[in-house]
């Protein structure tokens, strides 16, 4: 509780100087005497507010909520059920507006984003003032704070912004470097692809030069050199990058082994944290809701809300599921479970297992993982594939494929079948991850969901989303727009 409670402080503190103009007509105080000025005297105290950086990430509204695992509700890997009380509906069929009534999403994510931001900033614009305390310590800190404001930055452009390429001068979000409150407008695609590049540059710099280590082998819950590295390859394969995606994925693979088959199931109950570069750490006790699935497949109120596709599900190599109920892919049984079949037809409906929770517990208490080492062999893979290097790019989608499914023996393959593989991999090996909604809408921006063989499907539910829609890019909601006279809303709403 401590932390987040910090956390507060200082953000309500630096609301509160953003509008001392209004506080006698509102009446705004601090009750606890805090202020950016004294609570950040020593790196102790901007160690700490590091706490309201990764509590910010945590919320139900980033990582642990509809930026994680919901946003596959948009997605053609899950659909709709009888079970759902409908509070995604709208989103799940493509039917958001700027109105945003469903406000525990794009606006509630755009808030957060910037939320965060600010948090970061609190930390960057005036570290510099006790830089000569330690300056490894320094370094440690401003790092992760940079860092930080990277990746909001980005989480930020891929959503709300319809090009996604390095040097796009369509319209991106606004780059929020100070705690002022300010008025501003969006910048260009390549300015925010400057500034996030900027950022994670000096993070890697500055990371690599610390007086600690930032996390231990077990313990993956902040942002080290090699959680800036693998942000920075993430970004490198949006924009197209794709030296930069290479070079930063080498490094990964380097560094973070694959797991073995008996290591695989246990990263998933927090049992390991093996192929984990970062994670958001969800621990019982922690206030709020950190619980990254619920909404899709909640154990704590036996509802599976949204239940895989059974044409997704199809993808996956299965045999011998039913004999061991493991089966050659190891990830099928890791990820998935068969909640019922409806005896009439023989449908299915499959539940999401991958956040069960720890260790035995089916709680949905459990990390969410941003970065897992096997992203960046699909990172390196389709970087090669695109660079005229197929056999490099072979060499990854078999070095994967070989840890997951056993006895597997490599095909390899060329043009637009290996490119077409490598996003098929991506979608088995990462779903439910926050990367498929981004990855159609970067490549095919076609969905299509089949609901054969469904168990239980809502009413009502859409197959399709046209590669011209504009929902592909979120809405700016209207609260913003009214705020701020000088953001522009996006195409189409």
């Amino acid at each position: 509780m401590q932390k987040r409670l910090y956390k507060g402080l200082l953000a309500a503190a630096a609301l509160t100087a953003g509008f001392t103009s209004c506080k006698k007509d509102l009446e705004l105080e601090n009750p606890f005497g805090l202020t950016p000025t004294n609570a950040l005297t020593d790196l102790a105290s901007y160690q700490r507010q590091l706490n309201g950086v990764y509590g910010s990430f945590a919320s139900a509204n980033y990582y642990n909520g509809f930026y994680g695992v919901t946003t596959e509700i948009l997605t053609d890997n899950c659909y709709e059920t009888t079970e759902s009380l409908v509070n995604f509906n709208q989103v799940h069929n493509w039917q958001y507006d700027a109105a945003d009534r469903q406000r525990a999403f794009f606006g509630s994510m755009w808030l957060q984003g910037y939320n965060t931001i600010l948090q970061a900033n609190t930390i960057i614009n005036k570290i510099d003032e006790v830089k000569s305390e330690n300056e490894r310590f320094y370094n440690r800190i401003l790092g992760q704070a940079l860092a930080a404001r990277a990746i909001a930055h980005f989480d930020m452009l891929k959503a709300f912004s319809d090009n996604a390429d390095r040097n796009s001068t369509n319209p991106g979000i606004p780059v929020k470097v100070d705690t002022r409150l300010t008025f501003p407008s969006r910048n260009t695609v390549k300015e925010v692809y400057d500034a996030i590049y900027n950022d994670l540059n000096n993070a890697i710099n500055l990371l690599g030069n610390v007086d600690a280590p930032v996390n231990s082998g077990t313990n993956r819950g902040f942002i080290d050199i090699w959680g800036a590295r693998a942000a920075l390859a993430r970004v490198a394969l949006h924009a197209k990058d794709y030296p930069t995606a290479i070079t930063q994925s080498t490094a990964l693979i380097n560094q973070f082994p694959l797991a073995t088959r008996s290591q695989f199931p246990g990263i998933w109950n927090d049992a390991n944290a093996t192929e984990q570069i970062w994670n958001i750490q969800n621990n019982a006790g922690d206030p709020g809701s950190p619980f990254p699935s619920a909404e899709v497949m909640s154990f704590r109120a036996n509802r599976n809300t949204f239940g895989v596709l059974p044409a997704f599900i199809a993808t996956f190599d299965t045999t011998g599921f039913a004999a061991d109920g493991v089966g050659r892919d190891i990830r099928f049984s890791a990820y998935f479970f068969l909640r019922n079949t409806t005896a009439a037809n023989g449908n299915r409906n499959w539940g999401l297992r991958k956040f069960a929770g720890k260790g035995t517990a089916a709680d949905n208490l459990v990390n969410y993982k941003v970065y897992r080492v096997a992203e960046f062999y699909l990172t390196r893979a389709e970087a090669y594939a695109l660079s005229a290097q197929e056999g490099l790019a072979n060499a990854d989608l078999s070095a994967l494929k070989t840890a997951r499914i056993l006895n597997y023996t490599h095909t390899n393959l060329t043009g637009a079948a290996l490119v077409a593989e490598i996003a098929a991999e991506r979608r088995r090996e990462l779903c439910f991850e926050n990367h498929r909604w981004f990855d159609l809408k970067r490549t095919t921006r076609v969905v299509n969901r089949p609901l054969t063989n469904t168990g239980n499907p809502n009413g009502g539910v859409q197959t399709t989303l046209a590669a011209n829609s504009h929902r592909w890019v979120w809405p700016i909601v209207e609260n913003e727009l009214r705020a701020n006279a000088n953001i522009t809303q996006n195409t189409g709403y």
